[in-house]
């Protein structure tokens, strides 16, 4: 693919993003990218960029730290050649990088994070631990190897320590009994010899060798003769240590590349993921997103010039739709060129794998190239050009020009006979059109809008230019030719109105009916633009107010979480204090069984206040404030059981029918339902399970013993949830039934009295049990 970089100055966006990566190979990669002409290619390279930049937001980049450059290592140990200590530790570093990033890719799954696009470059990753073991077993982290790291160099170090410590005490001797000879009481060294600073008229008189003699004469430094051998045998001692250093590191590097191969492709993997977060984390200062790739759309919504500082940048939107040739025109200095450099410029990113400075909805195709004859007096670059090197670039553009090729022409035509030029700029442009190829020019030429509007395959396009206060406000206005606006600017800087006016009546390529169509067409794309605008703005305004509520709701759970944590606490603490009461509840049982007047309702109560232990009391409160007179339907409160008042009684109180039972209530207790006139009851009644407390058992159809083991049952249950009454239903049969339940009757003391049901609830079949 061919593509005018250095005219879009797309290595100025390079030398932005290399700050980036952290590798040193990294760095040097950023610096070569260069776009893609294929669209699989460029859509995956721009997965990989949205896949990193959604791990770094919602957890963090990928450990780069140590992925030092090993490429010179590695063609040092492929060919043979002994690694430095230095490179085995760059070797140490890879492998522990490599651990590393699986870790973070654990991180990432456990996390959610999507990472279907790049999760396999980190489980082609190759861990080494046996090779980072063994060079950390024969070298220390500051550089040094270890005694231990062979036997001979053990053996070697220690004839070493044991010759050094020879030599420096013979050398302290010389120093304490030779003091007089001596300008120093030190030792030093010359030659990589230990020798002492003698001073210079007694140099005959110390038996010894001379290595060298100060600046000032007056010291010379001379090894006592009684340390030469031992000297000699500590120097060849050296040699030896470093042989045997260079054997190990000899031994490591045969290990390396043993590893070559696994070693090289972590490294070009890391390498690899470098360069993808570091574009990821531009992409994300940038605040660029990932345009969709399609065949034959493109749609910049607010493309901004990444090289414009963000605090000053005019974002423009930039679309081909059914046209494949935009032509802009306006004033100079008001922003044509900018735009074209803008689409050529973002376009090389995209093929290069970078997210751009667009909104999330843009679109846009992979050109087969990028061509661009940009250069005047005011362009970025500040470069001059001439017509003959205009042609001359244009004449290169159609030797190379394929289909889906994007041009990019600056003043097209300049610098002749406006005539000619605009002559041969309309010929250019139909060269253009026949070729399957985008094209975006700039011009002054009024021929060119014309053009334009007889073509339903070009449009023109302008740069919006404030009349109030002269200046360009540089929006691109696409479907609206540009005007000079030369007269307006002429008057409102004081030109004479005569000349004004008169300049007005002077035809030149256009006539009056043109200009109109061109005005009133330019009112109608303004006015277009400001509802635009408006929509654009309310739609910001529902996305704030859409993240406003998101954001509540984040604080709602977050409030309701530290709710549901309070909640756990006190339910905590509650249980505690029930637990406490529940011991306490026990000791009183046990003192009352110890108690001669230990009592069977006493012990109900315990079970009862056993079973509500950290229970609230139902303050139960009436809905209705209606009087309640006989044949209504109310709600009986202590029980939340439905009855029918039967009639009202001297005292005030109400007889209450609920199903079977009879009782009397106060009219606080009775809560207004319905007024119904109540069925007849029927002489069968029916058992219900309930949940709740039950204020009659039907026995019938029950062998004895498990009809007494329901009764008393039953009775607790009454005696716990505070009953007052309660009917047990046993029929008629043999009488077997209601002898047991008189007998259970008798011994229970906690039953006060017991009565056979009335006619309407069972007759003999039905006993009534009081409690006390």
């Amino acid at each position: 693919m061919f593509a005018d970089s250095q005219i879009l100055e797309f290595p100025k966006i390079l030398a932005l993003l290399r700050p980036y990566a952290e590798t040193d190979l990294g760095k040097k990669t950023v610096l070569s990218l260069t776009p893609s002409a294929d669209p699989l290619e460029v859509n995956h390279l721009l997965e990989e960029v949205l896949e990193a930049k959604g791990m770094i937001e919602r957890y963090d980049s990928a450990p780069m730290t140590g992925v030092l450059d090993l490429s010179e290592a590695f063609q040092r140990a492929r060919v043979g050649s002994t690694l430095s200590i230095e490179e085995l530790q760059r070797v140490v570093s890879l492998v522990v990088a490599v651990s590393e990033n699986q870790r973070f890719i654990r991180k990432i799954r456990q996390l959610e994070i999507p990472c279907s696009v790049l999760a396999g470059y980190f489980d082609d990753l190759v861990p080494l631990p046996h090779l980072k073991t063994e060079i950390d077993r024969c070298i220390d982290p500051k550089g040094t190897v270890y005694d231990d790291a062979s036997e001979e160099l053990s053996q070697i170090r220690g004839k070493i320590r044991i010759n050094q410590k020879r030599i420096t005490d013979r050398m302290e001797s010389l120093l304490r009994s030779e003091a007089a000879k001596l300008t120093d009481t030190i030792i030093t060294l010359r030659n990589n010899r230990l020798v002492l600073p003698v001073k210079a008229e007694y140099k005959n008189a110390f038996k010894g060798i001379i290595h060298d003699q100060s600046a000032s004469r007056e010291t010379v430094f001379i090894e006592p003769q009684s340390c030469v051998e031992w000297n000699s045998e500590l120097q060849n001692l050296t040699f030896s240590e470093e042989a045997a250093i260079e054997r190990i590191l000899a031994k490591l590097t045969a290990i390396v590349q043993e590893n070559h191969t696994l070693l090289s492709a972590d490294f070009a993997i890391l390498t690899g993921l470098d360069v993808i977060f570091a574009k990821a984390k531009y992409a994300i200062a940038t605040h660029s997103v990932k345009p969709e790739i399609t065949e034959d759309e493109i749609l910049l919504v607010n493309a901004r010039h990444p090289l414009i500082p963000a605090e000053t940048v005019v974002a423009n939107t930039i679309r081909f739709r059914d046209y494949r040739t935009i032509i802009i025109t306006g004033p100079n200095t008001g922003g044509k060129t900018v735009a074209l450099k803008t689409l050529g410029l973002l376009s090389l990113m995209v093929q290069s794998g970078l997210l751009i400075p667009v909104d999330e909805w843009s679109k846009t195709i992979v050109f087969s190239h990028v061509f661009a004859d940009i250069g005047d007096e005011q362009s970025i670059e500040q470069s001059l050009s001439t017509f003959s090197s205009h042609i001359s670039k244009i004449v290169t553009i159609f030797d190379r020009l394929e289909d889906r090729s994007l041009v990019l022409l600056d003043e097209l035509g300049v610098g002749t006979d406006p005539k000619e030029g605009a002559s041969l700029a309309i010929a250019i442009l139909e060269a253009l059109r026949h070729r399957d190829v985008f094209a975006m020019v700039t011009t002054h030429y009024p021929e060119l809008k014309v053009y334009a509007f007889d073509k339903d395959d070009v449009v023109n396009a302008s740069v919006e230019f404030d009349i109030d206060t002269l200046r360009p406000t540089y929006h691109l206005q696409i479907g609206t030719p540009g005007t000079s606006n030369a007269l307006e600017i002429a008057t409102r800087l004081g030109l004479s109105p005569e000349i004004v006016a008169h300049a007005k009546t002077v035809s030149l390529s256009f006539d009056d009916a043109t200009a109109d169509i061109i005005r009133k067409l330019e009112r109608q794309s303004l006015e277009l633009q400001r509802e635009i605008e408006e929509h654009r703005q309310a739609k910001i305004r529902l996305q704030e107010q859409n993240e406003a509520m998101e954001a509540t709701l984040a604080d709602t759970r977050l409030a309701q979480n530290k709710a549901f944590a309070e909640m756990e606490k006190a339910k905590v603490a509650l249980l505690e204090s029930a637990r406490e009461e529940a011991q306490a509840l026990i000791r009183e049982l046990d003192e009352l069984k110890k108690s001669a007047s230990f009592k069977e309702h006493e012990l109900a109560r315990l079970k009862f206040d056993v079973k509500n232990l950290g229970s609230q009391t139902l303050d139960l409160q009436k809905v209705n404030s209606r009087k309640v007179r006989a044949g209504d339907i109310v709600t009986v409160l202590p029980y939340q059981k439905t009855g029918t008042v039967v009639k009202t009684l001297p005292d005030g109180k109400f007889e209450v029918q609920m199903g079977i039972l009879t009782a009397k209530f106060d009219e606080s207790q009775l809560d207004f339902v319905k007024t119904d006139v109540p069925e007849p009851l029927k002489g069968q009644v029916k058992f219900t399970r309930t949940t709740e407390a039950k204020m009659d058992l039907d026995l019938r159809g029950c062998r004895f013993e498990e009809a007494m083991g329901m009764l008393d049952k039953f009775v607790d249950d009454c005696l716990m949830n505070n009953l007052e009454f309660a009917c047990v239903i046993h029929g008629y049969g043999t009488g077997a039934l209601r002898k047991g339940v008189q007998d259970y009757i008798k011994k229970n003391k906690a039953i006060k009295s017991s009565r056979p049901g009335g006619m309407n609830e069972g007759g003999s079949g039905v006993t009534i049990l009081y409690f006390k």
